[in-house]
């Protein structure tokens, strides 16, 4: 048996784990909790900065020590002190940086926290968890019959990109604000992400997001970890 924790950006990510996830992993003896970082005395996800997530991190590791460490952050709007940030800009595809920063990051936070290197790999999610989504945009009209009329938008939005991973990051134009400005009724995060994702399925999911499947690919054959530093 091999445990994992996976540090999420916000809800959406932590219900994806929990739920999607979880059952697929837990298939292969894999067992992952999702965690939230802690932004204030009473409030769990988002807000995050830099430091925030490298002292979270420094702390989680050092719990337990027969445990792996991951995250799932987006690229979309990272804070400017995020580790590797200003590193990836000289990369205009987002795979690529997210690549770099993951780099930058797993060494930052290893040596934050003092503990094995093999114990943290950082996942940093191309721009964000809606790309995931756009693997196959029919799935939202079967979440939502009434969102079959948007499903043409969302098309074009995934036709105008490389991969659902390189959906544009303006503004307006990054994946969730798409599915926020085209779908009616509203697309609500927390409660449609992991619907929708489960009527695409992860297969297809990881067909079309290649970054997102390495992750996974890697998370599903972690070996079981000594209690060691």
């Amino acid at each position: 048996m091999t445990e994992a924790v996976v540090v999420c950006e916000g809800q959406t990510e932590e219900v994806f784990v929990r739920d999607v996830l979880g059952p697929s992993l837990a298939e292969r003896e894999v067992f992952v909790e999702p965690r939230l970082v802690r932004t204030s005395s009473r409030g769990k996800g988002g807000a995050l900065s830099g430091q925030r997530v490298l002292l979270f991190l420094r702390n989680t590791l050092r719990e337990r020590q027969d445990t792996y460490v991951t995250t799932f952050f987006d690229l979309y709007a990272l804070p400017a002190d995020f580790p590797g940030l200003s590193k990836s800009a000289a990369w205009s595809d987002p795979v690529r940086r997210a690549e770099a920063i993951e780099t930058e990051f797993h060494a930052a936070v290893v040596q934050k926290a003092g503990r094995r290197p093999e114990r943290f790999f950082p996942h940093i999610q191309p721009y964000e968890f809606e790309a995931l989504l756009f693997s196959d945009v029919k799935g939202f009209s079967e979440v939502e019959p009434r969102w079959k009329t948007g499903l043409s938008q969302l098309q074009k939005a995934l036709d105008s990109a490389q991969t659902p991973e390189h959906v544009n990051d303006g503004p307006d134009t990054h994946p969730s604000a798409l599915l926020r400005d085209i779908l009616r009724p509203r697309y609500a995060k927390i409660l449609h992400g992991s619907a929708v994702s489960e009527c695409i399925g992860l297969d297809r999911i990881r067909e079309k997001c290649r970054h997102f499947d390495k992750w996974l690919s890697r998370v599903e054959t972690l070996p079981p970890l000594r209690q060691v530093r």
